[in-house]
């Protein structure tokens, strides 16, 4: 059975490093939904609304998002800051980090996961660990 993988979080977070470790498994996950997740993760967009879209996209999609988050500011900021570049939306990341947290969250309380909206939390998880965790939610979908 062939799914879709999307991996989102804000920046900082781990995404880009996690992929590229699942594909030496030859376990394929896309780098963020611009088209619908990330267009909506935004502080301007009405959390209801956010979910609804979400929701539809889940439904009628044959795919599995993952939120990875982490709580630990410091972390997420020095990652950040260990970038060549970084813009105004990397300085919110942390801010972007809760948002994506707490929609999961709502989510979850209205029944609206589908089966396909996961979230992993990374906070003070060694790589190895954040990799396995979202590993394990491929690998359990699949069966």
């Amino acid at each position: 059975m062939k799914i879709n993988v999307i991996l989102e979080g804000t920046d900082g977070v781990g995404k880009t490093t996690t992929i590229n470790e699942l594909k030496k498994e030859n376990i394929i996950c896309q780098d963020r939904s611009k088209d619908i997740i990330s267009k909506y993760m935004m502080f301007d967009v009405d959390m209801k609304f956010r979910a609804k879209k979400y929701h539809e996209f889940l439904k009628n999609n044959n795919c599995i998002v993952i939120f990875l988050i982490n709580n630990d500011k410091k972390e997420l900021m020095r990652r950040i800051h260990s970038r060549s570049k970084i813009s105004e939306f990397d300085l919110q990341a942390y801010e972007y980090n809760i948002l994506y947290r707490d929609t999961y969250l709502y989510m979850e309380q209205n029944n609206m996961l589908e089966n396909k909206l996961y979230m992993v939390d990374c906070t003070k998880l060694l790589l190895n660990d954040q990799i396995e965790k979202v590993k394990k939610i491929i690998i359990n979908k699949l069966k």
